[in-house]
């Protein structure tokens, strides 16, 4: 059986469509946010440092059933992730990016765990 490169782009399509979809809804519906927080559309996001890398660190939410987390850092103060590592039990506050899959970090706090 042979696919077409068009079909496999609809396919790829599809699965980032959903990826994005689970992401946002993973943000929204299983993460704690606060009320007051969420007037500002700020998520708050619990969990455990998985990586950081550049302006980015992935999370583990502790959340069941929520999978890893971009972190954009690039708008959160160094100070506050600078000294993290992986495994790290961490506390992210911002924005969820739609185009690029994740949250814009606007405050972290966190330490050895």
């Amino acid at each position: 059986m042979t696919t077409s490169v068009d079909a496999i782009a609809r396919i790829h399509g599809r699965v980032g469509q959903a990826r994005r979809a689970a992401l946002v809804a993973a943000c929204m519906l299983a993460l704690p946010v606060d009320v007051g927080a969420a007037q500002d559309d700020l998520v708050r996001i619990e969990g455990r440092v998985l990586g950081i890398a550049g302006q980015t660190m992935v999370v583990a939410p502790y959340a069941s059933g929520a999978g890893p987390i971009n972190v954009d850092l690039s708008q959160a103060s160094q100070d506050e992730y600078m000294a993290l590592r992986t495994g790290d039990s961490v506390t992210v506050t911002g924005r969820i990016l739609q185009e690029r899959h994740g949250v814009m970090a606007t405050s972290i706090q966190g330490g050895r765990s």
